[in-house]
C-alpha cells in the first residue's frame, strides 16, 4: 500500500493553504495525485423550514444571500489552489500520466458539504485538514468530523506551523483498539520509509503496558522496528501526556485512533481524539 490520490476539501478560509502546503508535501513523498475539492452550496439547502410569515421574497433573498457567499468562497479557494500548484511547479491533471510524479486537480461539487467529503473521501488514500477547533470553526470542524467518522479512510490533520518533513520521525499512540489497528494500517507507507519509529503507550486501567510490546512486535514483521516508550499518565489527561511526549522525542506526524460513540443516535468524538484535535502542535494521522 502506498499513498497514491490525496483529498483535501478547501472551504475558501485561511486554513486552505496550510492543508494544500502538506497535501504537496506528502505528494512528493510518494508521487502522488491531489484533489483539491470545493462543494458549492446548493441554494436550496440554505433555507430554513419554511414556517408561517415567511414570504416568497423572503426566501428568494436567503438563497441569492446563500449562493453569493458560496461563490465568494469558492473563488477565494480556487486561488490558494492555484497559487498552490504554480508556487510548487506541479502538473495539473485529471488521469494519471505515463511517468510518476505529484500532481493535482480542481474538483467541484453541488451539494450539502458533509455529505459530498464522506463519499468523495471513499475515493482517496489521505485526506488532508488543517487543525482547526470548534469554535474557531464550526463549519471546518464538523467537516473534518464528518469525514473522520463517515470516509472510513485516514486523516492527515496538520497544525498552521508545519515541520520540515512529515513522517521522519513517527509516534504512533497504541492501546490496542481497533480505530488504532486501523490508524496503524493507514500509516504504514509513512512507517516504512521513516527515519525513526516511536510507540507510545499510556499505561492505564483501560490499557496495559504489554500492549505496547505486542505492537512492536507486528511492526517487527513489516519491517519497522519501533522504540517502545510506555507513559503513565496519572492525573494528566491520556491525550495531552501523549501529545506532549511525541513532541519531546521530536515525532513529525503522530498516529492515533480517531475513538466516538454513540449518543443519542448520532457519533461524538471521545475526549482524548478531542484534546489532540484541539491541542496537537504536530501533524496528525487519524483513523476510525
Amino acid at each position: 500500500m502506498t499513498y497514491k490520490t490525496i483529498l483535501v476539501p478547501l472551504g475558501g478560509g485561511d486554513s486552505d493553504p496550510v492543508a494544500l502546503k502538506a497535501a504537496l508535501t506528502v505528494a512528493r513523498d510518494f508521487d502522488a495525485h491531489i484533489v483539491a475539492l470545493f462543494v458549492s452550496l446548493d441554494p436550496r439547502d440554505a433555507v430554513p423550514m419554511l414556517g408561517e410569515g415567511m414570504s416568497g421574497a423572503m426566501v428568494d433573498e436567503i438563497m441569492r444571500a446563500a449562493e453569493g457567499e458560496s461563490k465568494n468562497h469558492r473563488a477565494v479557494a480556487r486561488r490558494h489552489f492555484d497559487d498552490a500548484v504554480r508556487e510548487s511547479g506541479i502538473e495539473l491533471r485529471d488521469v494519471p500520466g505515463g511517468v510518476e510524479a505529484p500532481s493535482a486537480a480542481w474538483r467541484e461539487v453541488v451539494g450539502r458539504i458533509e455529505d459530498v467529503v464522506p463519499a468523495e473521501g471513499r475515493l482517496a488514500d489521505l485526506i488532508v485538514f488543517a487543525h482547526t477547533s470548534l469554535d474557531a470553526d464550526t463549519q471546518g470542524y464538523a467537516t473534518m468530523e464528518t469525514a473522520l467518522l463517515g470516509s472510513g479512510r485516514p486523516l492527515l490533520l496538520v497544525p498552521k506551523v508545519l515541520p520540515a518533513e512529515i513522517g521522519r520521525t513517527v509516534a504512533i499512540a497504541w492501546n490496542g483498539k481497533i480505530e488504532a489497528t486501523r490508524a496503524v494500517a493507514a500509516a504504514l507507507p509513512f512507517l516504512r520509509g521513516a527515519d525513526r519509529v516511536l510507540t507510545l503507550t499510556a499505561e492505564t486501567s483501560a490499557t496495559e503496558a504489554a500492549a505496547g510490546r505486542r505492537i512492536a512486535d507486528y511492526l517487527a514483521w513489516q519491517g519497522v522496528n519501533p522504540e517502545l516508550t510506555i507513559l503513565k499518565p496519572g492525573s494528566e489527561p491520556v491525550g495531552e501526556t501523549v501529545t506532549k511526549k511525541a513532541a519531546e522525542l521530536g515525532a513529525d506526524l503522530l498516529v492515533m485512533g480517531g475513538y466516538g460513540h454513540s449518543r443519542m443516535r448520532e457519533m461524538i468524538l471521545g475526549g482524548v481524539t478531542r484534546y489532540v484535535l484541539n491541542h496537537a502542535g504536530l501533524p496528525v494521522l487519524m483513523a476510525h
